[in-house]
């Protein structure tokens, strides 16, 4: 697999991605990833751009970054839940590890918040099977980077898109391995935009 990639994220971390590049490694942990652990990135540069924009509008004086990789990995690496074929076996290996799960002493299971189930299993998933990149796309009924709508008209549209059973699509690229990460470049500053 080789795509482009867009990783949108804030002036904070500069200096960081400058010396470390993009790294998986250096990405603080969070129990309710989408994918699991690592680097996001976007394969549209708009929605990045939307991202950083908006992630940085949340923390004073800095300022957005858009960055441009080449991901690359080997097929066998990638886990691309787009495709039914690999959902599928996922889904298979997933409902597998559950029913393998023993209780302890007390007949207890683990419980996992639904909120954070799906980080938990992607990166059990990823170190089990050695996937370095997983790609999904996600629906929405709503963007915060398309039209503006009133709240009413908003409502209108969430409402027809129930009806006729259509979503927007976000699709995005999580790396969990540096090597994947090729030729990273500064693509958008916006303290540089401003005059």
């Amino acid at each position: 697999m080789d795509v482009i990639g867009y990783h949108g994220t804030r002036e904070k971390f500069r200096y960081s991605i400058r010396d470390n590049g993009l790294d998986p490694a250096k990405v603080n942990y969070r129990r309710d990833h989408w994918l699991g652990q690592g680097v996001y990135f976007f394969d549209d540069y708009e929605k990045a751009l939307w991202w950083a924009q908006d992630i940085s509008s949340k923390h004073r004086d800095e300022g957005a970054l858009v960055y441009q990789a080449e991901l690359s990995a080997p097929d066998q690496e990638v886990l691309n839940l787009d495709d039914n074929k690999q959902l599928d076996q996922f889904l298979t290996d997933i409902i597998g590890c559950i029913n393998e799960m023993e209780p302890d002493e007390k007949g207890r299971v683990p419980v996992f918040d639904d909120s954070k189930f799906r980080a938990v299993f992607f990166d059990y998933y990823k170190q089990e099977k050695n996937i370095s990149i997983i790609i999904a796309t996600f629906p929405k009924e709503a963007i915060k980077y398309g039209t503006t709508r009133t709240p009413n008209d908003l409502d209108t549209q969430k409402k027809i898109m129930r009806i006729i059973h259509l979503q927007f699509k976000e699709k995005q690229i999580c790396v969990s391995k540096k090597d994947c990460i090729k030729s990273t470049r500064l693509i958008y500053d916006e303290k540089e935009e401003v005059i």
